[in-house]
C-alpha cells in the first residue's frame, strides 16, 4: 500500500522538532490520525507515540499499516479531543496539527471557549518543559481572501466577522459555521487565555500540512530564500516571495503557522 504522507514527508518538521527537544525517550500524543504519516515519523526517535481519532475507518486503516510495517511503538485508540482519557503530566510533546480547529464541530457555544478549553487540558497533559506543537492556517491568508474554501466551507467564511459567516452558513447550508481559525494576533490571545506564556509563531512553507521548511516568522532574509527554493506552484512562490518584504502583511496574510508553546 502507498501512503500520502510518509516519514520521508514530514522530514522538515522532524528537524524542527528535533532542534527544540531531544526526542529520544520521549513519550509523545500526536492528537488526530489523519494519514499517520506524521505519527510514523516521529515513532522514528520517540520512546512511544500515543494517537487517537473519533473515525473509526481512519483506525483501521492505520492499525493495518502498523502492523504491515512493524511499527511497535505507536499506541491508537479512539476517542475524541475533548474528551482525551490521559494522565496529566503524561507527555514530553503533543503535536496539534490541522485538528485544533475541527475540535468545536460538535460541540455547542463559541468555538473559540471550546480551543481554549481544549488547549487548557493539554497543557495539564504536557510534563514541565513539555512542548505543544501547532500546525494551523493564518484566518486572513490570502487565498481565503480571495475565497479559497478552509475545511471546505463556504467561500470567504474564515475571513468574515463570525456571526455574519454564521448567519450566512446556516441560512444556505444549514449548519453552522465553526471551524475557527485566527489571525497572528489572535493566536497570541487565544494561547495566553488557555495558560501559556512562553509562545513562539512559524511560518510554515508552503504549509503546515507538508511542510518543507519552518521558519520563525520575523526572519524575513531567510523566509525570502526559502520561498526562492520552494518545489511548489509558480504562483504561490511569487505571492510569498512578495508578501514576505513586509513583516506586516506577511504576518497579517501570509500562510500557514507552526505555533510552539512551552510549559
Amino acid at each position: 500500500m502507498v501512503y500520502r504522507a510518509t516519514p520521508d514527508a514530514w522530514e522538515a518538521a522532524i528537524g524542527f522538532i528535533r532542534e527544540q527537544m531531544d526526542l529520544e525517550n520521549v513519550k509523545v500524543l500526536d492528537v488526530g490520525l489523519g494519514t499517520g504519516g506524521f505519527s510514523v515519523a516521529l515513532a522514528q526517535y520517540a520512546d512511544k507515540v500515543v494517537n487517537f481519532d473519533i473515525v473509526h475507518k481512519q483506525i483501521r486503516k492505520f492499525h493495518d499499516r502498523i502492523d504491515e510495517e512493524n511499527i511497535e511503538n505507536i499506541l491508537v485508540s479512539r476517542t475524541d479531543a475533548n474528551y482525551m482519557p490521559y494522565k496529566e503530566e503524561m507527555f514530553d510533546l503533543v503535536v496539534i496539527n490541522g485538528v485544533l480547529e475541527y475540535t468545536a464541530s460538535v460541540q455547542e457555544g463559541d468555538p473559540r471557549d471550546t480551543h481554549v478549553r481544549v488547549l487548557k487540558y493539554v497543557k495539564k497533559l504536557l510534563k514541565p518543559g513539555g512542548l505543544l506543537y501547532i500546525g494551523i492556517e493564518n484566518r486572513y491568508y490570502l487565498k481565503f481572501l480571495l475565497g479559497a474554501r478552509a475545511h471546505e466551507d463556504m467561500r470567504f467564511a474564515t475571513v468574515l466577522p463570525r456571526g455574519l459567516a454564521n448567519s450566512i452558513s446556516k441560512a444556505f447550508y444549514n449548519e453552522e459555521f465553526r471551524h475557527y481559525v485566527y489571525s497572528y494576533n489572535e493566536y497570541w490571545d487565544l494561547f495566553r487565555d488557555a495558560g501559556f506564556d512562553q509562545i513562539e509563531i512559524f511560518t510554515a512553507l508552503p504549509s503546515y500540512k507538508l511542510p518543507q521548511h519552518i521558519i520563525a516568522i520575523d526572519d524575513k532574509k531567510t523566509i525570502i530564500n526559502k520561498i526562492k527554493q520552494l518545489d511548489t506552484k509558480p504562483l504561490y512562490r511569487f505571492v510569498s516571495y512578495v508578501l514576505a518584504h513586509s513583516n506586516y502583511l506577511y504576518k497579517k496574510i501570509g500562510p500557514d503557522f507552526v505555533i510552539l508553546c512551552r510549559k
